[in-house]
């Protein structure tokens, strides 16, 4: 490794997170910079494709897949007191209604519940004490190891990149650069993390995907503003590809869809919607049933985790339907698939000839609005606690707020609202459009096609800063 070069550090702990800091154009921006780049990617052995897919003379490719050290009960206690920092709409509702606690009994809800406004308002509402927490983590717990300290050793990086500031390892990495004097970057891995838990560790930069997220960093995690950039999302910078995009009737017949008949997407999210396929369900019987106002067809996209043993896979053989297994599984991730180029270029195919995008409350919405599509929220019959229906209770959460605040997405409570909505839809895609616009501006920040771009570019400045 040419050591005239600045060295980053990057550490990518998912494989989704592959995709969106080097597949969606990260990767090359970093190169043309300059760098000399050691990317970390958590998995046991890092296979020949993804060798070749990220090669170069400047680049190193380490495959860390150490157990996560495991915590003292001081520290575990601890971890667990910041979860309780926030009274906010998120935490309450991920206490009740998350897939972790949702067949909890009553008595330890209530409990969690209890201690979150305790703590919330004796510890959480005052920056100081806050901040004092960090201190404490830092002094106490310094989770020194030798596997990483050999690693800044042998390659002497300049700057950190973190992906995921929630991510264990690369908490440990970001306390071992500080202990170094060596400036640390972090970024949230997605738009729902800042609200969720106060960050005991933090990096001296943070790149953020919106100006929500910017606000939201500085009013809840007490972070400088000046210590904010706000980049987009790397992952939307497939939205403004031209060159990927396929023509109806190809994309539709690699999917087995009919492309004069318009397309019903609906995304599953698995575990924390486990009934979601009751949706898909309703929505067949409308096709089948002859009751929305065109004859449509229904594609289904399993969560990654369940390809190939979920509940949606009988509509691989259903006339006017598809399955969406372009998922490329992988046994290198923990996580059992790879977001490849290939795949994505499939999932931005899909979503551009998607006539109307049907979720529960995905982020998948957001994708939606990239490409202006119209998109419903489907907020019954796919989550229960016993008896009770409860699929509407995360809508409640800090960060889906956001989406319904603009507008730019419909609601459906009931199966008779659902073909009610899609009905207007196919009847004028446009409605909903200024509030779709808006939805673009506030949430996707801007679809040019320069997200990745602006993350170089932001450590760029963080290393001329601390020049």
């Amino acid at each position: 490794m040419n050591k005239n070069k600045k060295t980053i550090f990057i550490f990518l702990s998912q494989s989704v997170i592959v995709k969106n800091i080097l597949r969606s154009g990260g990767f090359d921006h970093f190169k043309r910079a300059g760098y000399a780049l050691v990317i970390f990617i958590k998995c046991k052995e890092i296979p020949d494709y993804i060798k070749k897919e990220f090669s170069g003379d400047n680049v190193t490719l380490v495959s860390i897949f150490e157990d996560d050290p495991v915590a003292s009960k001081v520290q575990k206690i601890l971890g667990a007191l910041v979860s309780y920092f926030f009274w906010n709409d998120t935490s309450k509702c991920y206490f009740q209604y998350s897939f972790h606690y949702r067949d909890t009994s009553r008595i330890i809800t209530t409990l969690h519940i209890l201690m979150l406004r305790v703590v919330s308002a004796s510890l959480g509402r005052f920056a100081s004490l806050r901040k004092l927490v960090r201190r404490f983590d830092s002094y106490f717990f310094p989770e020194k190891f030798d596997f990483i300290a050999r690693h800044f050793d042998a390659y002497k990086p300049d700057l950190v990149f973190s992906t995921s500031i929630t991510s264990k390892i690369d908490v440990i990495f970001i306390k071992e650069a500080k202990r170094r004097g060596i400036v640390t970057v972090s970024m949230p891995k997605t738009w729902d993390t800042i609200t969720r838990t106060y960050f005991h560790c933090i990096p001296d930069y943070f790149l953020v995907q919106n100006n929500i997220l910017k606000e939201q960093l500085v009013k809840m995690q007490d972070i400088p503003e000046k210590n904010i950039f706000v980049i987009g999302f790397p992952e939307f910078d497939w939205y403004a590809r031209k060159d990927v995009l396929r023509s109806r009737e190809e994309h539709c017949a690699r999917m087995g869809l009919d492309p004069k008949r318009p397309i019903l997407f609906f995304g599953s999210q698995g575990k924390w919607y486990p009934h979601d396929h009751g949706i898909a369900d309703a929505i067949y019987d409308m096709i089948r049933g002859k009751e929305l106002v065109r004859e449509c067809q229904l594609l289904i996209r399993p969560y990654f985790m369940q390809l190939g043993e979920d509940k949606f896979l009988k509509y691989k053989n259903m006339p006017n339907a598809a399955y969406d297994d372009t998922h490329y599984k992988s046994p290198t991730f923990t996580e059992g698939w790879d977001p490849t180029t290939d795949v994505m270029i499939d999932f931005v195919n899909t979503i551009y000839h998607s006539d109307i995008v049907i979720v529960v409350l995905s982020t998948l919405a957001l994708d939606g609005a990239c490409m202006d599509k119209p998109i419903i929220n489907v907020l019954f019959g796919s989550s229960f606690a016993g008896r009770k229906d409860i699929s509407h209770e995360m809508a409640a959460t800090t960060h889906y707020k956001w989406i319904f605040d603009t507008g730019g997405t419909s609601v459906a409570y009931s199966p008779e609202e659902l073909k009610k909505l899609i009905n207007e839809y196919l009847h004028d895609p446009r409605t909903k459009a200024v509030e779709r616009a808006l939805l673009r501006e506030q949430l996707c920040y801007t679809i040019d096609g320069k997200s990745s771009e602006r993350m170089v570019k932001a450590i760029n400045d963080v290393l001329f800063l601390e020049a």
